[in-house]
């Protein structure tokens, strides 16, 4: 079975110890899929949730005022992604400050995927009963957000060649890969900034 290779391979890259019964049990919450360049694949209120395979996604936020796309993160393989306000409507936030006019977010494909996908509401009837699987939910958890807290030092901390020479590191072929506009939206620069960067590093 496909998912439970897959699944393995995913869930010993968080969590090395974890048995192949708990491996074959979470493998029985997802399926392969293929997904196109361009494709979205969460907005808000699905209870999917997708884990990269092979490929590039990326979550985006929209300006509704001027329509305008801006790449909030890129992701490769071993990247767990869902709709995190799905997760957290049942819980009581009214001392948290969710802005209800926050710009729309979603996930979309940068280049041709092959994702495995699942029901979140599966998984977590899947970590009620199986105390590995929740081990490895909060490890995924601390993971993804030592990434995000990294995303945002990078973002207050570092220049823009900086920033670009890190995503060079970690997707070494990313300019043959996605679109100049993309890499400098995911920089938070113009895509005229970005070609001086190149311009200045590779004529050293």
């Amino acid at each position: 079975m496909i998912e439970n290779a897959l699944i393995g391979e995913f869930s010993r890259f968080y969590m090395s110890n974890i048995s192949d019964e708990a491996i074959n049990s979470f493998s029985k919450t997802v399926r392969v899929k293929k997904y196109k360049t361009g494709e979205i694949l969460i907005n808000k209120g699905t209870s999917k949730f997708y884990i990269i395979i092979d490929g590039i996604v990326a979550s985006f936020s929209k300006n509704s005022q001027n329509d305008r796309e801006y790449i909030r993160t890129i992701h490769i393989e071993n990247y767990a992604f869902t709709d995190l306000f799905y997760q957290i409507e049942d819980l009581d936030l009214a001392h948290i400050d969710l802005d209800s006019k926050t710009p729309e977010d979603y996930y979309k494909c940068l280049t041709n995927c092959t994702l495995l996908e699942g029901d979140f509401n599966d998984f977590m009837n899947l970590i009620d009963v199986n105390h590995e699987i929740s081990l490895l939910y909060n490890k995924i958890n601390q993971t993804l957000l030592l990434q995000i807290l990294k995303r945002l030092d990078r973002l207050s901390l570092l220049d823009a060649t900086d920033r670009y020479k890190i995503l060079k590191e970690r997707i070494p072929q990313i300019e043959n890969l996605i679109p100049q506009y993309q890499i400098a939206s995911y920089l938070n620069i113009t895509p005229v900034q970005l070609s001086r960067i190149r311009k200045k590093i590779y004529s050293v």
